[in-house]
């Protein structure tokens, strides 16, 4: 009962936020949108016992992908300040390809449905995943932030050298 109350909370934020990203013109406010989903879709791997899966939503997406968008919109504040006026069709358009992927997943959902897990499923193999990258892999994981975190300070030393110009 609870787990499917966690569930349906999850997914309607996860899908009320992406909605909100998509229809938002601030690219700040739809990165933290953005973000908002993330950790929702984090929280359903999390009620569908996959926590590998939620961590590493949590490390890769919500962490190391988010703070390079909010980087890249750090360093180029200019670019997304002229919004061009966009036309009546182009936004017809827009809402037309938008429907038609509405459309083509709720399909795909109410296919998943039907779909029944055989007897032989374990949990093994996340277990054994899990070992392989968090055991021999570990090193690589945190030189990976390392990387992360000095290309942060290279763009934040790129835009101070411009400003101080």
């Amino acid at each position: 009962m609870i787990l499917t109350a966690a569930t349906y909370f999850f997914g309607a934020s996860a899908a009320l936020a992406t909605l909100l990203m998509l229809f938002q013109r601030d690219p700040v406010k739809a990165a933290m949108l953005m973000l908002a989903a993330l950790l929702s879709t984090a929280g359903l791997y999390l009620t569908f016992s996959a926590q590998l899966l939620a961590a590493l939503q949590v490390i890769l997406y919500a962490g190391a992908i988010m703070t390079l968008f909010i980087v890249a919109l750090t360093v180029t504040p200019a670019a997304w300040r002229d919004k061009p006026g966009k036309g009546s069709f182009s936004r017809i358009l827009g809402l037309a390809a938008a429907a038609l992927i509405l459309t083509e997943l709720l399909k795909v959902s109410a296919e998943f449905k039907t779909v029944v897990f055989s007897p032989e499923f374990s949990e093994t193999g996340t277990l054994d995943l899990a070992r392989a990258l968090f055991g021999r892999f570990a090193f690589q994981f945190e030189l990976l932030s390392l990387v992360i975190l000095t290309s942060i300070v290279a763009a934040v030393t790129l835009i101070s050298k411009r400003k101080a110009v």
